[in-house]
């Protein structure tokens, strides 16, 4: 199978949330600075990605979800009393809420990820990623929802964007503030109580090298895009660095780059 791009799903669920498809594409606003567009999120070049458009992708989750959440209640129906019943329909709820909140997030930096990297394939001359079937299906199982869902499709697409970028660099010896940064993510996260000097020895090329290869790439690919983020959004993509059974990360701003 072809690439599928996730926009051609954006009709079917506009359709199902009895709204207008979104298409994405605009010159409408500015753009350029001064007064922003509300409805926008982001520029890529000339590509407005729209409040609306996050809003559907996003939707697609908490429609899918929210299905499962009823009938979820409608099985304990016979083994909670109303209040019960109540409580944990809040508590489901709230849940989701919480997850739609960091899923639109995710969309807006994939979909800006994606748009910038797809020009970047473009204008190397190299070969567009295809998105087999099979791949959809495994991040429907990943994600836990349909394979037919608007953000499962963006998530493969961008995955498979991605994959093109990495086959193209090579992993790189990381600099001291790069192995700190890391370092750093980690104790955060509470992953580790280990003296940076002495984790500075696994931090090496072998590691995280790929990963800050392309760390840079995307700085670069985002950069001559011509990106440009909504003053409401301060956008930071996590580049994942895998360290043992833990994840560390690479900051990439993708807000305030002029």
């Amino acid at each position: 199978m072809m690439r599928t791009r996730y926009l051609v799903a954006v009709p079917l669920l506009a359709a199902l949330l009895g709204g207008p498809a979104v298409a994405g594409c605009t010159d409408d606003g500015d753009g350029d600075g001064g007064d922003w567009d509300d409805a926008v999120v982001a520029y890529v070049g000339e590509v407005a990605i729209t409040e609306a458009e996050v809003d559907q992708l996003a939707g697609s989750v908490r429609t899918e979800i929210a299905a499962e959440i009823e009938q979820e209640l409608e099985r304990l129906t016979d083994e909670m009393d109303e209040a019960e019943l109540a409580e944990h329909r809040e508590r489901r709820f709230g849940e989701l809420d919480q997850q739609v909140a960091v899923t639109r997030t995710r969309v807006i930096e994939m979909r800006i990820l994606t748009e910038a990297a797809d020009r970047h394939i473009a204008a190397e001359g190299l070969d567009p990623p295809e998105v087999p079937q099979s791949a959809i299906d495994q991040q429907a199982t990943d994600l836990g929802l349909s394979a037919s869902n608007a953000y499962v499709l963006l998530v493969t697409d961008f995955l498979s964007t991605l994959g093109v970028l990495q086959r193209t660099v090579e992993a790189v010896e990381p600099s001291e503030t790069e192995q700190r940064e890391v370092y750093d993510n980690l104790v955060a996260e509470g992953l580790t109580t280990v003296p940076f000097e002495e984790a500075r020895a696994v931090l090496n090329q072998e590691l995280m090298g790929q990963q800050v290869s392309i760390r840079n790439l995307l700085a670069d690919v985002v950069d001559r895009a011509g990106v440009r983020v909504s003053p409401a959004y301060d956008l930071v993509y996590r580049v994942p660095v895998p360290v043992g059974d833990g994840q560390s990360w690479l900051a990439l701003p993708l807000s305030d780059r002029s």
